[in-house]
């Protein structure tokens, strides 16, 4: 196996190799070649016309532009030439990427110069208003397609660094999900945004009678059940990411997802196996006026548990108002879902809120979200057996809830020509209650004392950067970040009794939950980053950081650790294709506390030994490399694929153990317990591939990933049922995603599907029969005996499609359809089950 790694990576080193001396040669060999044509070029080049201009076009401005999207260039010229400045967002691509200089330069010049390849003309409408009118004269300027995506590498993106820049330099393989995607898609899970666009990144279709996210890979294992990114909403670091489920995604801007622990370095603990970024809407109007957006959706979902088709819903309610100075946007959204089995209905309510106040050198941004989530009481019908009534019956009537906050803010203040600074502040929290915990190898049916996960944590995060910007494009940039962070974790979780079974008067069943104590605890983090961004060109590019993390979550190891993150890239243009070269290496951590792992320690730490070994734990590490070469063909062609190679030790599981701790030492176990162990290592190795085209009206996408992860070694006091050399339960070898969508005048048409395929996990329907009925004598279900219940999994499809027509005034007609092929089970176990084939339809309008 060394000797296949050895040469798998030795090739792919060979072939980045042959890949630069081709591209080297296709451009003469030399350094000098000429950059990527973005909206500007830098400052030294930038060419700025003559013209004469009337008022207020005349007035002379002083900006200065680094790296920031078209939306705020135009901002910023409106500001600084105190005008009103108003246009479609649909005709102009305002993500991608300007950088220019303006030293007493004519407004009218200035809009020219970062407008020159879009198809409208700057037309006066009045004393200080301005408007930028299409216009059909492709000679005088390409036209740009009105629903087209920036160029290869110009979009601006922020979760590759602190304060935001281009695509271009970023070393780490990054996805971007536009909000205008999943609307198209209809996709308001971020479950499904993430597994059809980042290959590598999968999560298993959520039940709705569970309030939990589960990740089935995140390129491979980075925790046993508890794999999944750090998540942020607007640069504020969510709670608990496994409760972040659902979006509004008219009120999303885009998502931004890193893979691998190279994130860490900027993101600190937790980010051992990538970042995501969520960023929302706070945009108003170009032209100040205040509009809204209603979308209503109805129709019928089918279930093979249900007498009968089921009502389902969704309505959501978009408003924004102000214009380029102030401008504000609220989303407002309601779902709910009958009982696609008897008492799993669910019901949901989604609101996201956004300001942007824009000044001559400043931009602030404010966010605010809420999200409600309850499900009725529900008793599986796989379980029959009247040991699970039994226990289903002790659960709490008033079902699972879960109450969810962010709010926060962010100033950006550009401090001169090169230096831009950061602050951003923000708290998260949630409430959580009756929630059934599905991470033990037993489901949560089988005991009611797994259905207790109750509970409460806020985590409020405050970062301050600052990043300076020299050099010149034609020569060496060097862009140098140097931040702080200090997050700190308030989190209140009931410890209840674990699972027990007394074969001497119950049968075997489960007890009944002992009373409830509350844990309270108080984690500090802190950090210090610096990076180095260095460009040779616009062609050659270094990233350099690193982050001093310090935790109070780090109990029996060093509080203090080093994140370090090296990347390098290369980018070739030749004419229309664009090719960039890259590798990054990094090390994430994180700590045996957390807020995730918290939720869960809730409902299975019953014994004090139990809880004691979940606190001596040893933090899980993330570090390897990843490499990979990334193809662009104008806006229609883009190819990517990846190679990554990662090692993580440390990672916990929960054991199932024998108790005996009510009976005095040396007594016979007759319970059984779930025990925090660290693992050992698993090595994670794969590939993915990613693919978009884009010709005329019709666009096509597929994202594989291939994935192996095994147990590389065993810890000496392991005791669970893994051995070395095992697959790493619940992980698919393979995920694919294929997407293909067309837009016409009226019309706009979605398709998607997505497969996970073989993986190995519990056969859970076994072991909560077995569960039940257990007894230590005949009935073994300790450390190795679980093996015996193992099983392979072959896959599942997921298939989902929407369609739009235009049906004027504002008006659309909307069709909507969501696991198509009707399956059920599956994903990822025998004994979860999912909403059936559902059907919605409804209008969506605007008006203003």
């Amino acid at each position: 196996r060394a000797s296949r790694r050895r040469y798998a990576w030795s090739s792919a080193l060979t072939s980045l190799v042959l890949v630069s001396a081709l591209c080297a040669t296709a451009t003469g060999g030399s350094a000098q070649a000429a950059p990527l044509v973005v909206s500007t070029p830098a400052p030294s080049v930038v060419p700025i016309p003559t013209l004469d201009w009337t008022a207020p076009l005349d007035r002379r401005i002083v900006v200065h532009l680094w790296d920031v999207s078209l939306r705020e260039a135009l901002d910023r010229l409106s500001l600084a030439g105190r005008v009103r400045l108003s246009y479609s967002a649909e005709l102009i691509p305002l993500s991608r990427t300007v950088r220019a200089s303006f030293d007493s330069v004519a407004l009218g010049d200035a809009l020219v110069a970062v407008l020159r390849d879009v198809a409208v003309t700057e037309t006066v409408a009045g004393p200080d208003q301005v408007v930028l009118v299409p216009v059909r004269d492709a000679a005088a300027r390409r036209v740009v397609a009105a629903d087209a995506e920036p160029r290869a590498l110009e979009r601006v993106v922020v979760t590759g660094s602190s304060a935001g820049s281009s695509e271009r330099p970023v070393t780490v393989a990054l996805n971007v999900v536009s909000g205008r995607e999943l609307v198209r898609s209809g996709v308001s899970d971020l479950a499904g945004a993430l597994s059809s666009s980042a290959a590598g990144l999968w999560a298993w279709q959520q039940s709705p009678a569970s309030i939990l996210s589960r990740f089935g890979s995140v390129r491979g294992a980075s925790s046993f059940g508890l794999s999944y990114p750090k998540i942020y909403v607007d640069g504020i670091a969510v709670a608990n990411p496994l409760l972040l489920t659902r979006l509004n995604p008219e009120g999303v801007e885009r998502v931004e997802v890193i893979r691998g622990p190279q994130g860490a370095a900027l993101y600190g603990a937790d980010a051992i196996s990538g970042v995501v970024n969520i960023v929302t809407r706070a945009d108003g109007a170009a032209d100040g006026t205040p509009r809204a957006t209603l979308l209503s959706t109805a129709g019928f979902s089918q279930s093979d548990y249900a007498p009968q088709a089921l009502l389902a819903q969704d309505h959501t309610l978009s408003l924004a108002a102000g214009s380029v100075a102030r401008s504000a946007r609220v989303d407002l959204g309601v779902g709910t879902l009958g009982a696609y089995y008897p008492g799993a209905s669910s019901n949901d309510i989604r609101t996201t809120a956004g300001l942007r106040l824009l000044g001559a050198r400043s931009v602030v941004t404010a966010t605010a979200r809420f999200f409600s989530k309850h499900v009725g009481v529900a008793s599986n019908p796989l379980l029959v057996d009247s040991a699970f009534q039994a226990a289903a019956s002790q659960a709490n009537a008033s079902g699972q809830s879960l109450n969810e906050y962010t709010v926060g803010a962010t100033a950006r203040i550009v401090g001169g020509e090169h230096w831009t600074h950061t602050f951003t502040a923000g708290l998260d929290g949630y409430s959580l209650s009756n929630a059934a915990n599905d991470f033990t190898p037993f489901p949560a049916a089988a005991d009611s004392a797994l259905r207790a996960a109750s509970g409460s944590a806020n985590r409020s995060t405050l970062r301050v950067s600052s990043t300076g910007h020299f050099g010149s494009r034609e020569g060496v940039t060097t862009a140098l970040t140097f931040a702080a962070e200090h997050s700190a974790l308030r989190e209140e979780t009931p410890v209840v009794s674990l699972m027990e079974s007394d074969h001497r008067g119950r049968q075997g069943g489960p007890s009944a939950p002992a009373p409830q104590t509350s844990s309270i605890d108080l984690l500090t983090d802190a950090g210090l980053v610096a990076q180095a961004d260095l460009a040779l060109h616009d062609n050659w590019f270094l990233t350099l950081g690193t982050r001093l993390e310090r935790s109070d979550a780090y109990v029996g190891s060093a509080r203090v650790s080093a994140l370090p993150m090296v990347g390098a890239a290369m980018v070739r243009d030749m004419g229309d294709l664009t090719i960039k070269v890259r590798a990054a290496f990094g090390k994430g951590i994180r700590a045996p506390r957390t807020a995730a792992r918290g939720t869960v320690l809730g409902t299975v730490a019953g014994r004090a030994t139990t809880r004691a070994s979940a606190l001596a734990l040893g933090p899980e590490e993330q570090t390897g490399v990843e490499a990979g070469i990334d193809l662009f063909v104008g806006r229609t062609l883009t190819f990517r694929v990846t190679g990554f190679d990662q090692l993580a030790s440390g990672l916990i599981q929960q054991v199932v153990i024998p108790d005996s701790s009510s009976n005095g030492p040396g007594a016979a176990f007759t319970r059984l317990a779930l025990e925090y162990q660290n693992v050992g290592a698993i090595s994670n190795r794969g590939w993915e591939l990613e693919a978009t085209s884009r010709h005329s009206a019709l666009s096509l996408g597929a994202a594989i990933s291939i994935v192996e992860s095994r147990v590389q070694r065993l810890a000496t006091a392991y005791t669970g049922d893994l051995r070395t050399g095992d697959r790493v339960l619940g992980v698919p070898s393979a995920t694919i995603s294929l997407s293909a969508g067309w837009i016409a005048a009226r019309w706009q048409v979605t398709v998607q599907a997505l497969r996970a395929t073989d993986w190995i996990d519990y056969d859970r329907l076994a072991l909560a029969s077995a569960y039940v009925h257990f007894d230590r004598r005949s009935v073994p279900l300790v450390g190795e005996d679980l093996r015996g219940y193992w099983r392979p999994y072959d896959g599942s499809t997921r298939l989902r499609a929407t369609l739009s027509r235009d049906i004027g005034r504002g008006f659309s007609f909307v069709l909507a359809g969501e696991n198509l092929l009707g399956a059920q089970l599956g994903e990822p176990d025998n004994v979860t089950i999912v909403p059936g084939r559902t059907i919605t339809t409804g209008i969506r309008s605007s008006w203003f």
